[in-house]
């Protein structure tokens, strides 16, 4: 590889690390408390645990009773994650999320396990409030609770309730840097766990087209990020490519931590197509 080669391609990782590292950390006091109120931050909700926390919810035109059937069916075996399922085989978990309400998963029991996969099943469930509370957690080798996973429903009004889930740890099980790295992909599958759940609630079927076009905007982005970046390092006068390179780094970031909806997803994307085009013509 060329020296300049060789330079470019050191400064476009380098500040496309910087630009993810920055951006995460910018977005991280946002997805940690995706669509909750300073109300749902506070409350306290059963298992909570001392260590770090999380707490996301969603608005659902549905009442309690329409979104309770739903909740008891998770689990690798029963209902599923309610996420993408596709991503989760690709790691073996085998994961097939309902789209209906299966009557033989509508009585779970305390200390019932919930698996992660067939072969997976560090948690149990600790409480069943009907149309209330339902969650699980997982102990240690001590039987102490190490972390929680809980559901509330709390009315809003006669026709919608807030979906309220929370994840709490103990801390002294996990270094605060394993949290972080659960907390990456957690993100990811829980932000469209609580959008699942609110279109199987609401009435609205699974919607694969919906999912398809949420991965073909972040294929875009990624392959602009890629393509913007292998023309920045061949090209002597490559800068306008590296701008577009490191703005589809950025633009990955947001859609992967915040769920943005789909036409801005698409609009994201499509502008930084235009960049990448524009940046080819004034190089021709």
């Amino acid at each position: 590889m060329k020296p300049n080669k060789l330079k470019r391609t050191l400064t476009l990782i380098g500040l496309a690390l910087l630009v993810l590292i920055l951006g995460y950390a910018a977005l991280r006091p946002f997805h940690l408390r995706w669509g909750a109120s300073a109300e749902d931050l506070a409350r306290s909700m059963p298992g909570d645990l001392s260590g770090a926390r999380w707490t996301r919810a969603v608005s659902i035109a549905a009442a309690p009773d329409d979104i309770w059937p739903w909740l008891l069916q998770f689990g690798q075996g029963r209902g599923g994650w309610y996420s993408y399922d596709w991503l989760e085989n690709l790691l073996g978990f085998d994961i097939h999320t309902a789209d209906r309400i299966v009557p033989e998963l509508q009585n779970p029991q305390i200390g019932m396990p919930i698996c992660m996969s067939g072969s997976v099943c560090p948690s149990k469930v600790h409480v069943i409030e009907p149309h209330q509370w339902f969650g699980w957690q997982a102990a240690g080798d001590d039987g102490r609770p190490v972390w929680t996973f809980v559901f509330g429903l709390f009315p809003e009004n006669e026709t919608h309730t807030r979906l309220v889930v929370r994840e709490s740890f103990d801390p002294t099980f996990m270094p605060a840097a394993a949290v972080v790295a659960m907390e990456i992909p957690d993100t990811v599958m829980e932000l469209k766990m609580l959008d699942m759940l609110k279109a199987r609630a609401e009435g609205r079927g699974p919607s694969a087209a919906g999912t398809a076009l949420e991965i073909l905007t972040w294929l875009a982005a990624l392959g602009i990020f890629l393509s913007a970046g292998v023309l920045y390092t061949r090209r002597a006068q490559g800068l306008p490519f590296l701008a577009v390179s490191l703005s589809a780094a950025a633009v990955l970031v947001l859609i992967t931590f915040l769920f943005l909806p789909i036409w801005l997803r698409g609009l994201l994307s499509l502008g930084l197509l235009v960049g990448l085009v524009v940046s080819l013509r004034r190089s021709a």
